[in-house]
C-alpha cells in the first residue's frame, strides 16, 4: 500500500517483464522461492530503471504471464526480495563503516607520528641524526595518514553510498505483480 502522505505524481513505477520465477532469481539455484539467490540480471535492471525514474517514492510492478499466478509464490518472492535487499543495504552499510574507521585510523597514525617527530624534535630524546633519520619514513607517514584518512572519512565513494540508498528503497518499496494474458497467433 502507498502511504498517503504521498502524492500520486511524486508516486513513481518501475514496471518488469518476466517470463518464470528463473528472470528474478538465480537459475542455477536449485532451492525453493523462499530460499533462492536473487539474480544478478535482475538487480542490474532494477538498477537501470531506478536511475532512470529516481523518485523518493516507487512501486515495482511484476509483469508475468497469467500462467505464473499463485498468491502464495508471490509472497515469498515479494518476501524473499525484501529479504535480499535488506541483506545487501545492511553489507554495503557495514563496509562504508569499514571504510570510516579505516580512515580515523590512518588520521590517527598520521597525527602520532607527526606528535611524535615533533616531541622528538623539541625535548631532544634523540640526537640530530637519529631525529633526522626517523624524520624520513615518519614524516611522510603522517602526512599520508592524515590525508588519506580524511580522504576516507569525508570523500566515501558516492557509488557505495548510492547503493546502500538504492538498497536501502528497495527492501522497502512496495512490490506487485501484473499478470498479462498471453495472446497466441
Amino acid at each position: 500500500m502507498v502511504k498517503p502522505e504521498y502524492r500520486i505524481k511524486d508516486l513513481k513505477e518501475i514496471s518488469i517483464a518476466i517470463d518464470t520465477w528463473d528472470d528474478i532469481f538465480s537459475d542455477f539455484d536449485p532451492r525453493p522461492v523462499s530460499e533462492r539467490v536473487v539474480s544478478e540480471d535482475f538487480i542490474f535492471e532494477l538498477k537501470r530503471r531506478y536511475r532512470e525514474v529516481h523518485a523518493d517514492t516507487f512501486v515495482i510492478t511484476i509483469c508475468a504471464p497469467l500462467a505464473l499466478k499463485d498468491t502464495v509464490a508471490e509472497r515469498k518472492v515479494i518476501m524473499r526480495l525484501k529479504m535480499h535487499f535488506r541483506q545487501r543495504y545492511l553489507r554495503r552499510k557495514k563496509e562504508i563503516r569499514r571504510i570510516r574507521i579505516r580512515g580515523g585510523i590512518f588520521v590517527l597514525i598520521g597525527i602520532s607520528s607527526l606528535s611524535f617527530l615533533t616531541l622528538a624534535m623539541y625535548f631532544k630524546f634523540f640526537t640530530e641524526l637519529t631525529i633526522e633519520l626517523l624524520s624520513i619514513p615518519f614524516m611522510p607517514l603522517g602526512w599520508f595518514g592524515i590525508w588519506e584518512g580524511l580522504s576516507k572519512l569525508i570523500d566515501t565513494s558516492p557509488a557505495f553510498i548510492q547503493e546502500e540508498v538504492l538498497f536501502d528503497r528497495l527492501s522497502r518499496t512496495n512490490y506487485r505483480f501484473k499478470y498479462i494474458e498471453e495472446h497466441r497467433e
